[in-house]
């Protein structure tokens, strides 16, 4: 490891460290999922980001505590899964308050598409940051802060809480009732979700896998991220031959049709253990699914032979077998720890075919040949396929959406139409994309409705700024082009902004059988938002945007 892992810069004249970790308005709001209550600890014990350079020559843990920092010998907790490396350390500092981040086994083993865990259940979960830890020998980072973090007008500040604190209940209504898992059947009814490797339409006994009927008696309890009041997080328990571990949460709607449809699998039993053990072992359910399912595909067709015991459609148990040989690279899960575009290219055999990828990596869950805006996210997106800093073209027909009062909020006609990629959706694909990506970077959960104004509120009496909507767009712009910037650095070209050509192929039956987009009218879209986007048709960001943005060189 290099000197000067740690930073931890302070605000001049202000006595307040900058946005990040826990800010000072993610103190006070509710914080994104996975990093919530560890970075609000990390800010806490005087550090706005954790820089780590270099690898160590054996397994080590890092240890914050109130301004100070350590690295441990993490001999002992290598090879253990989380919620049993969370209790060691624990242990071992005798405090049980203490927040991790930390790799399970899969991270260790470096599984392109491995998670950092935090807090056991809240995953980092995309783009295989738990290999990237593990290629560095860091098991985990330890953390506990005593330091306050003020605001600078609490005044104003309160506006914000206050619009929380007495609409969540009807806002946030269904995930009080069911988080979202609630919304399985009604995207698998409306043709979101991607079923059988996204080669159908439907799946036979889907109601099993909905939260109206997991929760009578599957989920036995509620979880909450820092400071929410919304306990969306699901818990699940289950005693018997098959035993759930509470201790790893529940399964979330993306994990459930990961696991699930996406696998031709309805067994809420074994999609809730499958979950667990992602959980456990530090796995990205997305990915999992997504790669499991090709790999049955392959099997289907005959393309993977010489191994034992393979992973077949509709088979719960060898999915349980596929996650333990994933985690641990045995025979067969060793190709499948290399994700399913690096399988492709092992396999041949047209495979390629049959990929579900934007980026090299595996798609969520909500089918691009319905949302057309989320499938051109998916392709240009800088994290590989992503669903969450992206225009989601059904709430966007919704006139009651929180993207339609954004939209609103800047002057735009909403709602907006389902089909295609208008100019008027690239639009508002611009500015949602730049208000996520703010929100991601100032850690703040995506689901709660918020406006750009009590961004805005909320922002000026944290940190006694003047920041308006604009800047906060501006903000995530910069976010856009700086990722932009960087993938073109390293070699990506707009070739690489594309779908796999599964997602151009329509299903026969279900709610959207025989529709697609093709490949050309992704193309003529992306020309359109390169240039909303001041770039130029290759898709690189030209010098006046970046010397606006104050990126440039």
């Amino acid at each position: 490891f290099a000197p000067g892992i740690l930073t931890g810069t302070v605000l001049p004249g202000t006595g307040r460290h900058a946005v990040g970790g826990k800010s000072p308005l993610t103190g006070a709001l509710a914080s994104g999922e996975a990093g919530g209550w560890w970075g609000a600890e990390c800010k806490q014990a005087g550090f706005d980001g954790v820089v780590i350079q270099g690898k160590a020559e054996k397994p080590v843990y890092l240890w914050i505590k109130d301004g100070g920092a350590e690295l441990r010998d993490a001999s002992h907790l290598w090879g253990l899964k989380t919620g049993d490396c969370q209790e060691e350390i624990r242990k071992e500092l005798d405090d049980e308050k203490i927040r991790v981040a930390q790799i399970g086994p899969a991270g260790e083993n470096l599984v392109r598409f491995a998670a950092v865990m935090h807090d056991i259940n809240r995953a980092a979960g995309r783009g295989g940051l738990g290999a990237l830890m593990g290629s560095k020998n860091l098991k985990a980072v330890a953390v506990r802060g005593k330091f306050k973090v003020g605001l600078a007008d609490k005044e104003l500040m309160k506006i914000t809480q206050k619009w929380i604190t007495s609409n969540y209940k009807d806002m946030m209504g269904w995930a009080i009732q069911y988080g979202t898992s609630g919304s399985v059947k009604g995207n698998h009814d409306g043709g979101v979700t991607g079923i059988r490797n996204y080669q159908d339409g439907s799946l036979e006994g889907i109601e099993k896998l909905d939260a109206t009927s997991i929760f009578t008696w599957l989920i036995k309890d509620r979880d909450t991220c820092n400071r929410c009041p919304v306990r969306c997080k699901l818990v699940a328990e289950h005693l018997g031959d098959v035993y759930i571990d509470p201790r790893y949460g529940g399964p979330e709607y993306e994990s459930i049709a990961g696991l699930g449809p996406m696998c031709q699998i309805n067994d809420p039993l074994m999609v809730g253990k499958a979950n667990e053990l992602c959980a456990a072992y530090g796995l990205d359910t997305i990915s999992t699914g997504g790669t499991v399912a090709f790999t049955m595909e392959c099997v289907e067709k005959g393309l993977i032979d010489g191994f034992d015991d393979l992973p077949r459609f509709g088979d719960g148990q060898s999915l349980l077998d596929s996650i333990e040989k994933i985690v641990h690279r045995e025979k067969l899960g060793d190709w499948m720890a290399e994700g399913s575009a690096r399988m492709a290219v092992r396999i041949r055999q047209g495979s390629d075919q049959m990929l579900a990828i934007a980026r090299g990596q595996e798609l969520p869950y909500h089918d691009p040949r319905l949302k057309n805006a989320i499938g051109m996210g998916y392709a240009v997106s800088a994290t590989g396929a992503d669903h969450m800093a992206n225009l989601n073209d059904t709430f966007a027909t919704w006139d009651g959406s929180d993207i339609c009062a954004r939209l609103r909020e800047l002057g735009m006609e909403t709602p907006l139409k389902l089909w295609g990629i208008s100019d008027h959706k690239i639009e508002a694909f611009f500015y949602e994309t730049a208000f996520k990506n703010f929100l991601d970077s100032a850690v703040i959960c995506h689901f709660y409705p918020y406006e750009f104004q009590h961004m805005v509120d909320a922002l000026n009496g944290a940190g006694g700024w003047t920041v308006d909507m604009h800047e906060i767009i501006e903000i995530g712009e910069r976010i856009i082009n700086a990722a932009r910037s960087y993938l073109l650095r390293e070699g990506f070209t707009a070739e690489d902004d594309m779908l796999s050509a599964r997602l151009f192929q329509p299903t026969q039956d279900g709610p959207i059988a025989g529709k697609a987009m093709t490949p050309e009218h992704l193309r003529e879209a992306l020309q359109r938002y390169y240039q909303r986007m001041g770039w130029s048709d290759q898709g690189v960001p030209t010098d006046e945007v970046l010397e606006r943005l104050g990126i440039s060189g």
